[in-house]
């Protein structure tokens, strides 16, 4: 049973703490005034009432199905990519594989990806006042804390910006700056990340603060610094930060692929624990029976991305023949009924951080390690090794392998796509005649134009 397991119930004062979240809200910023300080006061008053806060945060990040960090990140970008195929007639998710959102999406854009987001950046950023303010706590834990909630908001502004571009870079619950913020550059942002999650890495321990590894660790704020050191072509830094984490024995490859995302597997980093279902992407993505047309199918780039033999496709491929028609389904996450529950929502594992130092060293021309690194997925996967062939063929042969590794997990395939400036020319190819070149940002929502007078929307919407 995990931390979280042992506290089912949140306390009244973390009720009252947690009466700002945004899931019910109209607008992420319309929150009213942060806790007045005999509110933050009680909540804050010893280490048991802020421990309490801090897994309500938690909680909240995977309390409902296909929200941002509970399978909306998977879903959304699944659909923009050359993943999946969406086989019924929501208008709106339709929208997302054609690249064709409309900035008044109200469900996708607004309500799973962006409001939850910004709750979570709130929620975190009223737990950081709240640390700076209390002096009941001890030293040990305001660290601990500290260091979970700047990896929390690193972790979802990560995904703001790759998926709608420069956002508001929110570090406080004054609802009055937030409510009028401007658009802050990405590389301002991507600044901040670095930092925090520094910050993150010194404050935490390699120790998990909880069983099964449903918060996050040292070892989780440099997995999140080594993809953002990736993204930022920081080859050097995203070469000693993923080796960090690869050389501290605190993690290995599951052997049997059927275990890499079952709860306790021995590669996860951190995964994000529900007490009251399983995973969203089971719940999406799994059909109700073997007769049933799945609701989202693997397309066919993706199927052909597969090489013969590849056991990833025996164990994280589902198949349901429907009147004759063969329909392939993510099935790395199994289980779509409430309980008993067996899987947690896995968020950084240690297979990408083999693929990102593969790619880095490649960068970097040291040609034999990455082939090294690239093999080593390859090999679990039942797959020959991969010789250390000129530069461009190995970095082709390591985004290949990010394409089946990663697939239906976390956006990684539309995100590199996008960050390798290949999305204009592959699903230019792939999707016409819907792809243009502005779809490699989501649009602002309308809703948030409309309150904001100093927010403005992206190109081409």
């Amino acid at each position: 049973m995990t931390n979280l397991h042992n506290h089912k119930y949140i306390t009244a004062i973390c009720l009252l703490f947690l009466a700002f979240l945004h899931f019910s809200c109209k607008k992420f910023v319309n929150v009213g005034a942060p806790l007045s300080e005999v509110e933050s006061s009680k909540v804050f008053a010893n280490d048991q009432a802020t421990l309490s806060a801090a897994l309500g945060v938690y909680a909240n990040m995977g309390l409902s199905n296909l929200y941002i960090c509970s399978g909306g990140a998977t879903l959304y970008p699944g659909l923009s990519a050359d993943e999946l195929t969406y086989t019924s007639s929501n208008t709106e998710l339709l929208s997302f594989q054609h690249n064709a959102i409309i900035a008044n999406n109200g469900t996708g854009i607004y309500s799973r990806l962006w409001v939850p987001a910004y709750s979570n950046i709130y929620n975190a950023n009223a737990i950081l006042e709240g640390l700076v303010s209390s002096s009941g706590l001890s030293d040990t834990l305001k660290s601990q804390i500290k260091g979970e909630m700047l990896v929390v908001r690193s972790l979802n502004y990560f995904y703001l910006i790759n998926l709608f571009g420069d956002v508001p870079l929110e570090l406080t619950t004054n609802y009055q700056v937030n409510s009028t913020m401007a658009r802050t550059p990405t590389d301002k942002i991507y600044t901040q990340l670095i930092a925090d999650l520094k910050t993150a890495s010194l404050l935490l321990t390699s120790n998990y603060p909880s069983s099964m590894n449903t918060r996050p660790n040292k070892w989780t704020a440099m997995a999140l610094l080594a993809r953002i050191y990736l993204y930022q072509k920081d080859w050097s830094d995203a070469v000693a930060t993923s080796s960090a984490i690869i050389n501290s024995g605190q993690y290995s490859l599951e052997g049997n692929l059927g275990n890499v995302f079952l709860e306790g597997s021995a590669e996860t980093i951190w995964q994000l624990a529900n007490d009251y279902h399983n995973t969203g992407e089971a719940s999406a993505f799994v059909p109700y029976s073997s007769s049933s047309t799945p609701s989202y199918t693997i397309n066919s780039y993706l199927l052909s991305a597969f090489e013969p033999g590849d056991q990833r496709m025996v164990n994280w491929l589902g198949k349901n023949t429907v009147n004759g028609v063969t329909y392939y389904y993510p099935y790395k996450y199994q289980n779509r009924s409430y309980s008993p529950i067996t899987e947690f929502e896995v968020m950084f594992r240690l297979a990408e951080q083999y693929l990102i130092r593969a790619e880095a060293e490649a960068q970097l021309g040291d040609l034999n390690s990455a082939a090294a690194d690239l093999n080593i997925i390859r090999n679990r996967a039942g797959l020959p090794n991969t010789t250390a062939a000129a530069q461009s063929t190995l970095l082709t042969a390591i985004a290949s392998e990010r394409q089946v590794e990663l697939f239906c997990e976390w956006g990684h395939r539309w995100l590199d796509l996008k960050r390798t400036g290949q999305a204009n020319a592959v699903l230019g190819s792939e999707k016409a005649p819907y792809w243009n070149a502005t779809a490699t940002l989501y649009p602002i929502p309308l809703s948030e134009l409309q309150l904001n007078p100093n927010l403005v929307q992206n190109s081409g919407y």
